[in-house]
């Protein structure tokens, strides 16, 4: 398994763990592994990008690729623009959802596609080598990314006019912040916006990170839906007219029948991750769907559909990648999408997912300093034992190390509640206690 690498590229504090020259010895190793031509760069707002931009532009061109450098933008126009506009390579400084004080890596291949993991590994095994290539590669600015991007957006939604419709928009101070405003604003609708200024200090300090100001919103403008992003943009979450959250699985499983009957979709597959409701992938399997379970991360579900030739796909997180579109998830064109079904059923929002049933989850994240460490602690794995037991033919249980934060997250899932807590809490426990030795004895 890479080393830097986690389940959405490489991240971590920035200055502390994502250092200037890890992101230039990262960056000239890619270049080095894959040698290619032209990388298109880009970043959010966050206030350590500049210099990690810097780093990896000087890394790329070192090692002999033409670095053209779009500035602020979210990261799925990178992902669009690579394959059409011929690129390479695609790299986006970004930590996406993390908080400000982190950042990120996160590497495209030719298709749009983010780095298979043996990929990631082809990029460290280069880590440490001095061969640059014969000349350097040249760095230039790319301000045309951001009007290619938008002509996109607008090529796939012509047409889409929302006159009458409340929306709260949530740019959660990020990248979408210099795109979402006017596209949406184009269609008519009555737009209410949240943090929408790429400011790199509060990015992720609302949004889908944290979507409870965009529900109290709202319901106190009394708006038809709410839409959120995160701070790359990769992430759509909606709050439907009374407040609630609507999250992907579900939204997905609600919408798949209708898009294979509009031939937006033409098999009856949907890719979920294992965190994905079970009351969803119930709803689906009995209007005859396949429903495909991956790892977590927008990643897994991105390639499990290019591998299976499945057209619909995502995360609970809001990750959902419409592949007739796009390679990946794009929180943009997620709302936009979601806003002309709608449009066409002439539902709202909660009519739509209202027959999609869900069972109670609960879920905990526990901070830690060794992810993978605690849960190979004899109690820890004692604790998951017995909590499988006391779900056993009721619910089930995922534990895992989160790919892109220090932390271990839990989910239980089943229809009693009570159940699920008394689980969870056992195995929280666990790994608290497991966490507090690790630190004291320095291991």
């Amino acid at each position: 398994m890479p080393k830097f690498f986690g389940t959405d590229g490489v991240r971590g504090k920035a200055g502390e763990e994502l250092t200037v020259e890890l992101a230039l010895a990262l960056s000239r190793a890619a270049a080095l592994a894959f040698r290619p031509k032209r990388v298109l760069l880009a970043r959010d707002p966050r206030l350590s990008g500049p210099a990690l931009s810097a780093a990896c532009a000087a890394g790329l061109a070192a090692a002999g690729a033409d670095v053209l450098d779009a500035g602020i933008l979210p990261s799925p126009a990178v992902s669009h623009l690579v394959p059409r506009e011929n690129f390479d390579l695609g790299l986006v400084i970004s930590a996406s959802h993390n908080p400000p004080e982190d950042n990120g890596l996160k590497f495209y291949n030719p298709a749009g596609l983010k780095l298979a993991v043996e990929d990631e590994e082809r990029v460290e095994s280069f880590l440490g080598l001095d061969h640059f290539g014969p000349a350097f590669g040249r760095i230039q600015n790319f301000a045309e990314a951001r009007g290619r991007y938008l002509d996109l957006l607008r090529r796939w939604t012509r047409g889409l006019r929302l006159s009458g419709v409340g929306l709260v928009l949530d740019c959660a101070f990020g990248a979408t912040a210099v795109i979402a405003p006017e596209v949406y604003g184009e269609t008519g609708a009555r737009v209410h916006l949240l943090g929408a200024e790429a400011d790199g200090v509060r990015i992720n300090a609302t949004g889908a990170a944290a979507p409870q100001l965009l529900a109290e919103r709202v319901r106190e403008l009394s708006a038809d839906l709410g839409i959120a992003f995160d701070g790359d943009g990769d992430r759509a979450l909606f709050v439907d007219e009374k407040g609630f959250l609507v999250e992907g699985d579900q939204l997905l499983a609600a919408l798949a029948p209708h898009l294979l009957a509009w031939g937006e979709i033409q098999r009856k597959a949907v890719v979920f991750t294992v965190l994905a409701n079970l009351g969803a992938e119930a709803y689906l399997r009995e209007r005859g769907f396949e429903v495909l379970r991956v790892p977590v991360g927008d990643r897994h579900v991105a390639w499990a559909m290019h591998a299976h030739g499945i057209e619909l796909g995502g995360e609970p997180s809001g990750h959902l990648v419409f592949r007739r579109y796009a390679a990946t998830g794009d929180g943009i064109l997620t709302g936009l999408l979601v806003l002309s079904y709608l449009r066409r059923l002439g539902r709202s929002l909660r009519e739509l997912v209202a027959p999609v049933p869900l069972f109670a989850q609960v879920r905990v994240d526990i901070p830690v300093r060794d992810r993978e460490g605690v849960l190979r602690a004899p109690e820890v794995q004692r604790a998951v034992a017995e909590a499988e037991r006391i779900l056993a033919g009721k619910g089930r249980l995922v534990v895992r190390a989160s790919g892109t934060q220090p932390l271990v997250r839990l989910m239980a899932e089943g229809p009693e509640e009570a159940l699920l807590h008394e689980a969870v809490e056992r195995v929280a426990e666990a790994v608290r206690a497991a966490d507090r030795f690790s630190r004291g004895s320095g291991t």
